[in-house]
């Protein structure tokens, strides 16, 4: 795989951000990969274009600095000459030439992965909150337009402005780390040679700029010496940062510190690096927004202890490890305090480095991180579960198999039922996805199926009229089983979640979980829990929401999105996005599935003509007049699910007149050119859970 690295400053520009690449990029190359990066030629001794390690790293020559960037005129041309060479890109942000990159790689065809650093964090000022206002949209835009987006975290990204919109493509993928072992000898020579014997060191590390928070630690260290007196601040980084001047701020603090602080500047020498750390009793990191510093990992594995802020993203490593604690953030008092105690309990936080490795292990980074490459190129070639699936756009009716229909299949006499039962069924896709997910689940009489998120209760309804079977619906929502029970629904109706079922393993030959996956936070559980009730060779029949929907069929989300927006899920103008966590690719769905256990047999898509509007018109104006009894009884009973076989048809009827027109739209979904297309409003699974033959219901 040919994989193009695209960032700002490189090796041997020093950052977190900077090494994270660095290791990523050349532990790709490490695994076989073909790697270029492209960066900006920072310093001008530096080589335009050089092999380093294995990786190809092509510089542009900037013209000038601006904050944290650099404005290179020739990187359009390289960035798109390049982008056209390679398989896929991966993009390191904060960058601000973020969605030029991604922008390209859309029109070339190329996946992209941005792997995201950190939101955006400027100084005070006016100027610096202007530009941290552009560098949110410009990550904004960037991380729509991404194929994929990975986070240090989930507990980062979880609170993070940026990330939380892109949530359905989200992965989470800790930073590779790597510290050569260091000498203690050397490291307590070198202690001795900077006259700190006897000292208690606390060290800290990384940019002198205020949101790594090194002035807290500052106003902190008087009120730890007075409790341990020989304690001695020791600093290791870059001080004069070009874009933020927060050192010359901090001076009044440094000057009246200045006895007990040792400024050591950048260090630059991966051994002389590990013997700084190695030389601590504590290392500190007490940022004001971090998203995980790899200092505090470096520090662990060279033995220290860490005391962070308990803020998101930089508290996971202490949290993870259990090597060191968390201090509450923006508060030198208990900022003191948290040290105090954890320079006196030093033996119960001191990390090994085998136990460090456990939660942060190179190999294990580097196999995520080439796994989401893979899977992003697969996707993006028509490779991936090609060999296995046949994903393929499917029309209203299913193709009949030859001979007698086999035990379970949809009968013609079924699919008239079907037609009768859905003659009000103004959502086009609802339509088509029901036909598909009641021939996926294979009923025969006398199975007991699971309808988990069963609504008002349609598809139990439908199911009792084909089969004789021992039906059973769960929701969380108490009020739709209350309306089910107002339809005599002839089911067992429950009220539960996805995670904790209330019923024995192996209970059911077949479940239904329709449109209800993209809404649980934890999607793998819910699967596997469905996994542990059915019976082996059970089937499990899925519809979700599409990622790659029509324009049509909701123009403001698919609008709102493209223009780097963050999709509407609540409120009057609610679209497809409707309370929904996430959206699917089919391949994400038939992964996630699989990592659940499941056999994967069917993965299909279905609807891409759609009449302007459909979902705000069937769910934003007719839902709410039919849910609110708004509708005269003879218009109700027209626009009512469960009303469809009373329905005679008549073109009088206004509802009965909107169907008639949505349908002559959705009739071209039957079009063979559909194959063609690539947006769906729905993405259908059929899986099996092993075991051999589908087990018969127990007599």
């Amino acid at each position: 795989m040919k994989i193009l690295t695209v960032l700002t400053y490189y090796h041997p520009h020093w950052t977190g951000l900077t090494a994270h690449a660095v290791r990523v990029a050349e532990g790709l190359a490490a695994r076989g990969h073909q790697v270029t990066v492209l960066a900006s030629r920072h310093e001008p001794d530096l080589s335009r274009d050089e092999i380093v390690n294995g990786v190809r790293v092509v510089r542009l020559q900037p013209v000038t600095r601006f904050s944290r960037g650099m404005l290179t005129p020739a990187f359009p041309w390289a960035v798109a000459n390049l982008v056209r060479q390679n398989d896929v890109v991966q993009l390191h942000s904060p960058l601000p030439e973020g969605p030029l990159v991604a922008a390209l790689a859309k029109l070339l065809n190329k996946p992209l992965l941005m792997t995201h650093h950190g939101d955006l964090v400027m100084p005070d000022g006016a100027f610096n909150q202007f530009l941290e206002w552009i560098g949110f949209r410009i990550l904004r835009l960037t991380a729509n337009l991404a194929t994929a987006v990975t986070s240090y975290s989930k507990d980062y990204a979880d609170r993070s402005r940026l990330l939380r919109p892109v949530r359905h493509k989200l992965s989470y993928v800790y930073p590779p780390v790597d510290l050569v072992e260091p000498n203690t000898a050397a490291a307590q020579a070198w202690k001795r040679e900077l006259g700190l014997e006897g000292k208690r060191l606390i060290g800290f590390a990384g940019r002198w700029v205020r949101e790594k928070g090194f002035d807290y630690l500052l106003q902190a260290l008087p009120l730890i010496r007075q409790q341990i007196p020989e304690a001695h601040l020791i600093y290791a980084g870059e001080l004069n940062v070009v874009y933020e001047d927060f050192y010359q701020r901090t001076q009044p603090l440094i000057e009246a510190n200045a006895e007990h602080l040792t400024l050591l500047g950048l260090l630059r020498d991966p051994q002389r690096m590990a013997q700084f750390y190695a030389m601590l009793d504590l290392f500190v990191l007490p940022s004001r927004t971090d998203m995980m510093a790899l200092v505090q990992i470096e520090a662990m594995l060279a033995g220290t202890p860490v005391v962070a802020s308990d803020i998101p993203g930089a508290r996971v490593v202490v949290r993870d490890t259990g090597f060191g604690q968390l201090a509450p953030p923006r508060d030198p008092v208990a900022l003191a305090e948290t040290i105090v105690d954890t320079m006196r309990r030093a033996k119960t936080f001191l990390p090994d480095r085998e136990g460090v490795r456990r939660v942060f292990d190179t190999e294990t980074t580097m196999a995520e991180y080439e796994s989401i490459l893979l899977r992003i190129h697969q996707r993006n070639s028509g490779q991936p579960l090609a060999d296995r699936l046949p994903l393929a756009a499917t029309g209203a009716a299913l193709t009949r198999r030859a001979g007698r229909p086999a035990a379970g299949e949809l009968t013609a006499e079924d699919q008239a039922t079907l037609e009768a039962l859905l003659r009000n069924e103004a959502d086009m896709a609802y339509r088509r996805r029901a036909k598909i997910l009641l021939e996926y689940l294979e009923l025969n009489d006398g199975d007991r199926v699971l309808d988990a998120g069963c609504g008002m209760g349609f598809y139990l309804m439908a199911m009792a009229r084909l089969r004789r079977l021992n039906l059973v619906g769960l929701d969380e929502w108490w009020e739709r089983l209350v309306w089910a029970r107002t339809e005599a629904v002839p089911a067992g109706l429950l009220s539960g979640d996805l995670y904790r079922l209330p019923f024995a393993g192996a209970s059911f030959e077949a479940a239904l979980l329709s449109e209800v996956l993209e809404h649980v936070d934890d999607e793998q559980a819910a699967l596997s829990e469905l996994h542990r009730v059915l019976k082996p060779g059970g089937v499990l029949a899925i519809s979700v929401p599409h990622a790659h929907f029509p324009f049509w069929w909701d123009p403001i989300n698919r609008s709102r999105v493209g223009l780097g927006g963050s999709p509407i899920r609540r409120g009057p103008m609610v679209g497809l996005w409707t309370n929904h966590e996430r959206l699917y690719h089919p391949e994400e769905l038939a992964e996630t599935a699989a990592a659940a256990g499941f056999e994967i047999e069917r993965l299909e898509q279905a609807t891409h003509h759609a009449f302007p509007f459909s979902h705000f018109l069937v769910y934003g104006l007719g839902k709410p007049l039919l849910e609110r009894n708004l509708l005269p009884a003879g218009l109700r009973r027209s626009a009512d699910r469960f009303s469809g076989e009373s329905n005679a048809g008549s073109l009088l009827n206004p509802f009965n007149l909107g169907r008639a027109v949505f349908r002559w739209v959705d009739h071209r979904n039957d079009q063979p050119s559909v194959e063609g297309k690539d947006r769906f409003v729905n993405v259908l699974l059929k899986a099996r859970k092993p075991g051999g033959e589908r087990l018969g219901p127990s007599r």
